[in-house]
């Protein structure tokens, strides 16, 4: 195995078994996660992604399976994907629900990430208002040393994309002086679902790259993902992103400046012959990016997505000769 894709992959995949398409109850989801982390390629396997309201769920499950391989990371989705005024309303009882669970696992487990969606009724000049007493509303507990990714609201249009995304920078700048300056903000997005019109274009999404880069925002992707390279599903009948493409345009982004047009060619292409892992670099046709230049990338702008399935990106890595 390449340095490379060692870099490249190491704890890309969260596992977000909870919701569709598998949709699996919370006892298999915990069961399946902690297998994972038994097997050889556990290193690609990053957090469990729970709802914040089923923290108390989680703890019961996972009790039993929480004493072996080291302390869970947990990523916690918290506010409320329509409404600003209830994602703030239920703030409170989302934050109690993580502190609650924390003290009673202690340390073999931890919310190591918050994951908010952008209420899909929220306008820009509204969003730094939303954003701050959001923010404010975060107990303090909450804040150390942990990760904060915003959810661009799928339905948001391409005049938006930008001003949402600026919006999430300039808080993150303004912030960075003051004591909750430990709470790294992010950018997320969703890059599919389980009908064709929750799967972004390929043009949507190397803006939302490019724009992350240019912003200097670590992105977060979720959804739709499952696989290593863009291809042609059937369930649902749509075009279906690739991991290698997003990630790989991302790396391109960042090393070699490319704009949205040259990232749209990487994350449209369909060709497995176009990515290649060679000894300790990254390469997409004839564009090259070393494996200590991907490893720094992943670590500090393009963090993982979620997936309910780690067998099937996995098993294509292996079916690729990858693994």
């Amino acid at each position: 195995m390449s340095s490379a894709l060692r870099a490249f992959m190491n704890g890309l995949v969260d596992y977000a078994g909870l919701f569709p398409p598998a949709t699996l109850d919370m006892e298999t989801a915990v069961k399946q996660y902690a297998g994972f982390r038994g097997q050889a390629e556990a290193w690609m396997l990053g957090r469990f992604i729970v709802p914040a309201d089923r923290l108390p769920e989680l703890a019961i499950c996972a009790e039993k399976h929480l004493t072996t391989g080291g302390q869970w990371g947990v990523s916690a989705l918290l506010g409320d994907r329509e409404d600003a005024a209830k994602s703030l309303a239920v703030l409170p009882a989302q934050c109690q629900a993580i502190v609650t669970f924390e003290a009673e696992l202690a340390e073999l487990a931890a919310v190591e990430v918050l994951e908010v969606s952008l209420p899909g009724n929220i306008s820009p000049e509204e969003l730094p208002t939303f954003l701050n007493a959001y923010l404010d509303g975060l107990k303090d507990s909450l804040v150390q040393g942990r990760e904060l990714f915003w959810e661009l609201p799928p339905s948001a249009p391409e005049k938006l994309e930008l001003p949402l995304l600026k919006v999430v920078a300039d808080l993150a700048s303004a912030r960075s002086g003051s004591s909750r300056a430990t709470l790294r903000l992010g950018a997320k997005l969703r890059c599919g679902g389980v009908t064709p019109e929750a799967f972004p274009s390929v043009e949507r999404v190397a803006r939302v790259v490019a724009h992350c880069r240019d912003l200097g925002l670590p992105l977060k992707c979720t959804a739709g993902l499952h696989h290593p390279i863009r291809h042609q599903a059937q369930e649902p009948e749509v075009m279906m992103h690739g991991f290698l493409n997003v990630f790989g345009a991302g790396l391109l982004a960042h090393s070699h400046g490319w704009d949205a047009d040259q990232l749209a060619r990487v994350i449209a292409d369909t060709e497995e012959k176009s990515f290649h892992f060679e000894a300790s670099q990254f390469r997409w046709r004839d564009h090259i990016v070393q494996a200590d230049v991907v490893r720094s990338l992943r670590s500090q702008y393009l963090c993982g997505f979620g997936s309910c399935s780690f067998d099937e990106p996995r098993d294509d890595l292996q079916n690729l000769g990858l693994l």
